[in-house]
């Protein structure tokens, strides 16, 4: 994508906004529903934080501290944490999270020779 101006400088900022506003990640938790931000969307640092195993950091930053906190004293839990950021990686478009365990191969290979 080309500047607006003709010369040929690519605009990192307008060529993302023309992919489109993807849809936020809505869920719900004890009957009060939230919703994450489009995976699109989310900054690099939360991006590192997920690949880094910080979720506490990451949800927080996604949905600011007060929010994170009322879902704390909810009684959020690491494995419901880990399910949250699971989901909201499959419609994103990331099969797993970062550093998760790849998925087992369907089949098995022979590796000796006959």
């Amino acid at each position: 994508m080309t500047s607006p101006n003709g010369h040929g400088v690519f605009n990192l900022e307008a060529a993302a906004a023309a992919e489109g506003e993807a849809a936020p990640f809505p869920f719900q938790y004890k009957g009060t529903h939230y919703e994450l931000p489009a995976m699109s969307g989310w900054p690099m640092t939360t991006i590192r934080k997920v690949a880094t195993g910080d979720l506490e950091a990451a949800l927080g930053s996604l949905i600011g501290p007060e929010t994170y906190e009322q879902l704390c004293a909810a009684g959020l839990t690491l494995g419901e944490m880990k399910a949250l950021f699971a989901a909201a990686g499959a419609t994103g478009g990331m099969a797993t999270l970062p550093n998760s365990r790849p998925r087992a191969p369907h089949g098995s290979t022979r590796t000796s020779k006959r």
